[in-house]
């Protein structure tokens, strides 16, 4: 990677499905006359990280340099839908490189709806810098400011060489959790059985209870990740699980660096599973992003 007044020379990666920061956005008024509106995910992208406080620098090419640890972004348009009333759906993608730890770079996408194209991309960069981002910039530190941490030794038998990783645990997005001590008392039992201690679970980093510690996604899939954990290089899992407390069913996604990671469906499905349901409850989903990498020395 090299950088210059016009920006860093990183490749786009060929899995990401994302097109053009840029353009022109066709839509149809009530007449049936069609009219084009100019959108910059770029500077979107760049005012929601202002208004979060974090330090962000968009060069010409479209690359956005956030914070001072090497870490940059590149926000791209996958597709919007007009829904009825109006509102609009937008899919959209942000792929982040760092010239020493992930010079290869990883994408993520962020789904929203608003009531107008920019309101959606918004909303959906807003969700992304509210969650993801932060895994990402503690990734970068040697000392993490925002998430939780864990550190995981292995080899070191039969003449192997000993690696130790640590694993970032980003804020959890959740939605639809019975608030009750029946959960809360299951969330401490789940927590001592994992090893961890039980205040470790009162609440995720950002304050909010969540009835779950930090590591309860990925500590309860954790075979499925056992080879990423095992070998070196930093990887970025999505993860995603939620249950439907009237009918049971439980869906999952996984995804790793932005690319579909099918052997973690079947572990968050079984925990979600076994999620406490309260009386009248509905969906409820839990959503994270964790980073496994080399632990800094």
């Amino acid at each position: 990677m090299s950088a210059s007044a016009a920006g860093p020379e990183f490749g786009l990666l060929e899995a990401n499905p994302g097109g053009s920061p840029a353009g022109h956005l066709r839509f149809e008024d009530e007449a049936g006359e069609t009219y084009l509106e100019p959108f910059d995910l770029v500077d979107t992208l760049a005012s929601v990280l202002a208004e979060h406080g974090q330090r962000a620098h968009a060069y010409d090419n479209g690359w956005i340099e956030i914070g001072d640890d090497g870490l940059f972004a590149f926000p791209q348009l996958v597709d919007f839908t007009e829904l009825d009333g109006g509102t609009i759906r937008t899919a959209s993608t942000i792929q982040c490189n760092h010239p020493r730890l992930f010079p290869q770079g990883l994408f993520e996408y962020q789904h929203a709806t608003g009531e107008t194209f920019d309101d959606s991309v918004k909303r959906g960069f807003d969700q992304w810098a509210r969650t993801d981002l932060l895994a990402l910039l503690d990734a970068t530190r040697a000392e993490p400011e925002t998430c939780m941490t864990m550190r995981m030794e292995f080899g070191g038998e039969d003449g192997a060489p000993r690696r130790e990783r640590r694993i970032v645990f980003g804020p959890v997005a959740s939605f639809g959790r019975a608030q009750q001590a029946e959960a809360d008392a299951a969330r401490a039992a789940a927590c001592a059985a994992d090893g961890e201690p039980a205040d470790a679970c009162e609440a995720g980093d950002d304050g909010d209870a969540h009835g779950f510690c930090p590591c309860c996604l990925f500590t309860n899939s954790l075979e499925a990740f056992r080879p990423l954990l095992e070998q070196p290089g930093l990887f970025a899992l999505r993860l995603f699980a939620s249950r439907d407390h009237q009918d049971g069913e439980c869906q999952a996604d996984c995804r790793v660096n932005g690319e579909d990671w099918p052997q973690g469906l079947d572990g968050l499905r079984d925990y979600a599973a076994n999620w406490p349901s309260a009386p009248g409850q509905t969906i409820e989903f839990r959503k994270q992003y964790v980073i496994v990498q080399d632990a800094p020395e």
